[in-house]
């Protein structure tokens, strides 16, 4: 069984470049996980599966899918900062490294800004804006 598309948004019919995929939510502890509507999966397309895959690459480790030739080099070395104490080289290789996730993203074709502040929930909060292969621009943020 397939998941039920919305063949009628405008995401569908304009941006299918930019791939569909089942919707990621953030719970009140900044953590993701898949949405469920109808004891079933909620299926995302164009700009919301940019942004999907793109909290997929943030909160993979780097090289965590490493046994799958396919995703070798998949995921952000973002992780391995997170126990460091906080200060301003870090905030600056937390933009570094996501930085280049991004911009090796095939649906992206520039990125436009990304910016990282400390977070008194978490350790950091980042916001990134990019534009999609298609002209799109998506607008995110996150706490890591």
């Amino acid at each position: 069984m397939s998941l039920k598309v919305d063949t009628e948004s405008e995401d569908y019919q304009f941006y299918k470049t930019l791939n569909e995929d089942v919707e990621l939510i953030p719970n009140r502890y900044g953590k993701y996980d898949l949405n469920f509507e109808n004891d079933d999966y909620v299926n995302v397309t164009g700009k919301k599966s940019l942004y999907n895959a793109i909290v997929i690459a943030i909160m993979t480790r780097f090289n965590e899918l490493g046994d799958i030739p396919l995703y070798e080099e998949f995921g952000c070395r973002v992780h391995e900062l997170l126990k460091d104490n906080k200060s301003d080289m870090v905030m600056y290789e937390i933009e570094l490294y996501i930085r280049n996730v991004l911009e090796n993203m095939r649906r992206i074709l520039e990125v436009n800004e990304i910016k990282v502040t400390e977070n008194p929930r978490e350790n950091y909060h980042v916001y990134f804006n990019v534009t999609s292969i298609n002209d799109e621009i998506v607008a995110g943020e996150m706490d890591i």
